[in-house]
């Protein structure tokens, strides 16, 4: 049977340490002021009604992706059979329209890495890069739930083997045995902004549902 690769975090466990933050960039070299996962600390109302919440957050890999839909480049983003959505560097173009229709701002152009792919052919698709030198267009870069482990034949993420207090669950739906498994089976678990219907593949189980709405206005840029 096919792998059904999925994550569930249990708000529960989170101590709000940023150890899956600060793993995920040591794994993946990611650039100084981006992220592929972050964790969103937000502190409301005052004393003595104060209170914190923690919520790590990564690209949802949506069964319905709207990122993948209007790159111009069919394979730069697409979405595999195991359910991650991934980016292949050698096809990207850096045109940053799946930046742009990722609701949840999961994505960004990467500083560091430039296209491989010639974008002229696909200019009438993105006029806004006829202008652009394609030595300085950048590939687009995110969370794959960390295919390179996956490659070597590590089922962890990075985020997952580093998290102190056991929140973060990644792995594979299909395998009945699995931790995620039976969590998704006997846990209430919600997702983040459900109302965008692109059924995430990243779960929440979340005894106090605010630590997920403190995060809703800030939707359109949480990596920032």
């Amino acid at each position: 049977m096919a792998k059904s690769y999925a994550m569930l975090i249990d708000l529960r466990r989170c101590i709000g340490c940023t150890s899956c933050q600060v793993s995920c960039k040591m794994e993946n070299a990611v650039p100084v002021g981006s992220f592929r996962s972050r964790v969103a600390i937000n502190e409301v109302n005052d004393y003595p009604d104060a209170k914190r919440y923690f919520l790590p957050m990564f690209c949802n890999h949506c069964d319905d992706a709207p990122c993948i839909r209007p790159c111009p480049v069919p394979g730069a983003t697409y979405k595999r059979d195991d359910g991650i959505v991934a980016v292949d560097r050698k096809l990207c173009i850096g045109c940053g329209k799946c930046v742009a229709a990722c609701p949840y701002s999961a994505r960004f152009m990467h500083p560091e890495i430039a296209i491989r792919n010639d974008p002229r052919p696909y200019l009438s698709k993105v006029p806004a890069l006829k202008d652009s030198r394609p030595s300085d267009l950048r590939v687009v870069d995110k969370c794959d739930f960390c295919l390179d482990r996956r490659a070597n034949g590590e089922e962890e993420t990075a985020c997952q083997r580093n998290c102190f207090g056991k929140a973060i669950v990644f792995g594979d739906l299909n395998d009945i045995d699995s931790r995620i498994a039976k969590l998704m089976s006997s846990q209430k678990t919600v997702v983040f902004l459900p109302n965008l219907r692109t059924n995430p593949r990243v779960h929440y189980i979340a005894p106090d549902l605010n630590a997920l709405k403190v995060n809703e206005d800030e939707s359109l840029n949480p990596f920032a």
